[in-house]
């Protein structure tokens, strides 16, 4: 499993991963969840079955699609992962869409080949490890979210999930697999923030800007 979380600020919309592989032969590798296209025009991120959210995702990387397309490329993905028969290896998770200055969010599940997909407006969507999502709710519950510009939306969840993963086994620890933020504004540009490795695999908590949006402004993991 994993935890993966898409909140909205009052300026855009924040989302983030955590980076522990979920498939169970890994060892425990570190791995990107998410996808962010380069035109920055959509973001995918997706937990359960680790092997089929990674068939996915790389897919994804490997073709050049517009953000209206994706909804039909995952469909065609999930079409060709199962059997219609059989019930193996559910994947859910969060799809955000940008057209222009506004900013779709949307649940997706993938299951007996089809992928459904469910806009979704809530304050802070949650997907993983059931008991990361109640722990993350429970703790953001009094956050005004909304009320937040993207960059401090963006600190906030970055701590919460760090403190989260410090309790429950399934959502990757910072200082071991690192977290994955990607953020939406409104006024246009996605970008997202790659934790980077040092060398020698010390870990390091710093991120690299790559995508679409603009410079985010101090370093989130410092």
């Amino acid at each position: 499993m994993t935890l993966l979380l898409a909140a909205r600020a009052m300026d855009g919309l924040v989302a983030l991963s955590d980076r522990k592989e979920s498939v169970p032969e890994s060892q425990g590798n570190e791995v990107s969840k998410c996808h962010l296209d380069s035109a920055g025009g959509f973001y995918l991120a997706l937990s359960g079955d680790g092997t089929a959210a990674a068939h996915i995702l790389g897919s994804l990387k490997q073709c050049r699609i517009s953000c209206d397309a994706v909804f039909k490329k995952v469909e065609a993905l999930a079409a060709g992962l199962y059997p219609k028969h059989m019930r193996y290896g559910p994947v859910a998770g969060h799809l955000v869409v940008a057209r222009g200055g506004r900013i779709g969010l949307y649940t997706v599940h993938i299951e007996y080949g089809d992928a459904v997909f469910a806009p979704n407006n809530e304050a802070m969507p949650t997907e993983g490890d059931y008991g990361a999502i109640a722990l993350c709710k429970n703790l953001a519950q009094n956050m005004a979210l909304a009320s937040m510009p993207c960059e401090a939306v963006a600190r906030y969840l970055h701590t919460l999930v760090s403190r989260i993963a410090e309790t429950v086994e399934s959502a990757g620890r910072r200082d071991m697999f690192g977290i994955d933020v990607v953020v939406f504004a409104e006024a246009g540009g996605a970008w997202m923030l790659e934790r980077c490795t040092g060398a020698m695999g010390a870990i390091d908590v710093v991120y690299r800007e790559v995508g679409a949006g603009p410079p985010f402004g101090r370093n989130i993991g410092a």
